[in-house]
C-alpha cells in the first residue's frame, strides 16, 4: 500500500465526525437564533433546519452525478444491484428535500390547538387536550394523540416552543 493510500484511509474516518459537528453545531446556532427572535410571537412555526435541505440536494447532486457517469463512461462495475442502490440514495435526497419543504407544526400561543401539516401535505388541527402523552427520545419527539401517534424531531427549529406549550397545557410526558 502507497503513503497515499495510508493517508486516504486514515484521513476519510476523521472527516466524517469532523463535518456532522459543524453540521450540527451550525443546526444549533441558526435555531438559537430563530428561537431568540420568536420569543415574543404570537404565532410560532416549527420546522426543519435549512442544514437539512442542502444535504438532501448535496445528496440528490453527488448520486445523480455518479450514475450519469457510470451511464457515460461504463467500465464493467456498475451491476444492476450499484444503479438499484445508487437511485435509491438519490431517491433518499429527494425524500429529505420533501420532508424539509413540506413538514411544520404552527404553534399559537394562545390557542389551544396546533396545526401539523404531514408529508403527505395533509393539515391537522391538534387540540392540546387530544394529546394523551410525549416521550422526548434522543433524537425525536413522540406524541401520542387521540389521532394517531406523530413523531417531531428534537433539531426542528422552534422546537422548544412545543416543548412548553406541551408542558403549559400539562401534557404527561413518559420516561
Amino acid at each position: 500500500m502507497s503513503k497515499m493510500q495510508i493517508i486516504i484511509r486514515i484521513i476519510i474516518p476523521a472527516i466524517i465526525p469532523i463535518a456532522l459537528g459543524i453540521l450540527l453545531s451550525n443546526i444549533d446556532k441558526s435555531n438559537s437564533i430563530e428561537l431568540f427572535n420568536n420569543l415574543t410571537k404570537e404565532h410560532i412555526t416549527i420546522r426543519m433546519p435549512k442544514a437539512y435541505m442542502w444535504v438532501g440536494c448535496l445528496d440528490i447532486s453527488f448520486f445523480a452525478t455518479c450514475l450519469v457517469l457510470m451511464a457515460c463512461f461504463p467500465n464493467g462495475t456498475a451491476t444492476p444491484w450499484v444503479w438499484v442502490l445508487f437511485c435509491l440514495f438519490a431517491l433518499l435526497g429527494v425524500a429529505i428535500v420533501w420532508v424539509t419543504t413540506i413538514w411544520k407544526v404552527e404553534i399559537f400561543r394562545h390557542e389551544d390547538y396546533f396545526l401539523l401539516r404531514t408529508v403527505t401535505l395533509r393539515t391537522r388541527k391538534i387540540q392540546y387536550c387530544e394529546c394523551i402523552s410525549f416521550k422526548l427520545g434522543a433524537n425525536s419527539l413522540t406524541l401520542k394523540t387521540s389521532m394517531g401517534t406523530f413523531h417531531i424531531d428534537c433539531k426542528a427549529t422552534n422546537f422548544e416552543f412545543l416543548m412548553a406549550m406541551l408542558a403549559q397545557h400539562k401534557v404527561k410526558g413518559i420516561q
